[in-house]
């Protein structure tokens, strides 16, 4: 099964741009063309948060008409950009329909995808809640099961840089980890949000970040943390090799 990761859209409405000068509409378009043109051709989906830049009806229309125009599943959970009612209402089939958050938990042949909501709508930072480590917990079960992937907007661990950290997960990453340790049924946690490839551990699993579709942030560990630059775009892809997930980045639009 090869899974594509999609991450940080930040579409936006007809005529604006991300930061007065990156056309995220575009680039999204010359995502999806680069999608359909991958071979061999990806099975599943995952968009790990940002689809939108202000979480409008009409953004989230155009990121719909793209994503299901690639005649491929895909599972999305929302980022700090987004908003939760229009999400569940231009992207249902693909979002969770928990009352409370858009997690997320569906099955597939050889493992299970786990979608965490990690959004605080208004804020830049992330948090899991009780609800949600609740659901989480009863989807995971007591024991080991079927191998586990699960994937978020907000990376749950520390990155090294400075201003991406500073609006991390600022709840419930401590007790999500309480639950993860231990558990041999976990693939890797994938998340987005940092605009920037990095791999790392958390909860003694693999840990893995995508780089965004649009624009990079510089790599700046101490600054600030949020110059655009103009790096070459990327898309990481992830399969299945001997019982184990492999993470690979090939060349975007």
């Amino acid at each position: 099964m090869l899974i594509a990761q999609l991450t940080d859209f930040h579409v936006t409405v007809a005529g604006e741009r991300v930061g007065g000068k990156i056309d995220t509409r575009a680039a999204f378009s010359a995502l999806m063309a680069r999608v359909a043109a991958l071979r061999p051709r990806p099975d599943l989906l995952l968009v790990s948060g940002d689809l939108t830049e202000t979480g409008t009806e009409e953004e989230y229309a155009f990121v719909r008409a793209g994503l299901r125009g690639l005649g491929i599943p895909f599972l999305a959970v929302p980022g700090n950009h987004d908003l939760r009612a229009p999400m569940r209402r231009g992207l249902a089939g693909h979002v969770g329909t928990e009352q409370d958050h858009l997690g997320l938990a569906v099955g597939f042949p050889g493992m299970r995808v786990i979608g965490l909501d990690t959004l605080v709508e208004g804020h830049g930072h992330g948090a899991i809640g009780p609800a949600q480590l609740t659901w989480l917990k009863g989807v995971l079960g007591g024991v080991d099961g079927e191998p586990a992937l699960i994937f978020t907007h907000h990376p749950p661990f520390q990155t090294g840089i400075a201003a991406m950290d500073a609006i991390g997960v600022q709840e419930g990453a401590g007790e999500l980890r309480t639950l993860l340790e231990g558990r041999s049924d976990i693939l890797a946690i994938l998340s987005g949000h940092v605009h920037r490839a990095i791999g790392g551990i958390f909860a003694g699993h693999r840990a893995f970040i995508a780089p965004a579709a649009a624009h990079q942030f510089e790599f700046d560990p101490v600054g600030s943390g949020f110059r655009i630059v103009q790096e070459p775009a990327q898309i990481a892809l992830h399969t299945m090799v001997n019982g184990a997930l492999m993470s690979y980045l090939v060349p975007g639009p």
